[in-house]
Formats: structure tokens, C-alpha cells, sequence
């Protein structure tokens, strides 16, 4: 079971999951229980956004596969401001990257 958080406001992306990192390290897979990604936008300097899988169909997410899910960003206004709707982000863990997202839309 995947606890929700619903006083996040819900994100629809296209988040894949890459089988090595930048680090050049094997991917393990993602659990929505205790995953904490974080996706990177690019401005004047890199800014790291904290997000969750808010997404009671997905559980977990294995390496090398897409899937179209919800998340919803911890800080939600700066995520909106610093992507768009069908912007490419990298994700990881605010270190390494380990997929993309793709901005679907913001709800």
C-alpha cells in the first residue's frame, strides 16, 4: 500500500527510470513507500526539487521502464515555476541522476 499524501497538489508525468545512474551505478528499483527523487531543473543555477509518487496504482517502479504516474512536488509553487508543462527533467537523489520525468501536466 503506498501512503498518499493529499494535501499535495498531484502532478501527471511520464517518469522513466534508467538502469544506471550518472555515476555510472545499477538502478535499483523504485519503491513509492520510501523513495525521496528529487528532479533538477536548470536556470542561472541547478535547483533540486523534493517530490513523492502520489500514485496509489503505482507501487513500484523498475529500472528501465517508463510509466505514466502522478507525483506531487514538495514545494509545488517553485517546481511550477521552474518547469513547464512537457518539460524534460533529470531526477535522482540530489547527487546522481537516475531518470526523467516528463512534465504531463501540472493540475
Amino acid at each position: 500500500m503506498v501512503d498518499l499524501y493529499p494535501a499535495l497538489k498531484p502532478v501527471c508525468v511520464e517518469l522513466r527510470l534508467d538502469s544506471f545512474d550518472s555515476c555510472g551505478l545499477a538502478v535499483v528499483a523504485m519503491h513509492a513507500s520510501t523513495a525521496r527523487p528529487m528532479a533538477c531543473a536548470f536556470g542561472a543555477e541547478p535547483m533540486w526539487y523534493s517530490f513523492a509518487l502520489n500514485d496509489p496504482a503505482v507501487t513500484v517502479i523498475e529500472p528501465g521502464t517508463t510509466v505514466t504516474c502522478i507525483i506531487s512536488f514538495i514545494n509545488h509553487d517553485g517546481a511550477t515555476e521552474a518547469m513547464h508543462r512537457g518539460a524534460s527533467v533529470l531526477f535522482g537523489d540530489g547527487a546522481c541522476t537516475r531518470g526523467v520525468i516528463k512534465i504531463v501536466s501540472f493540475d
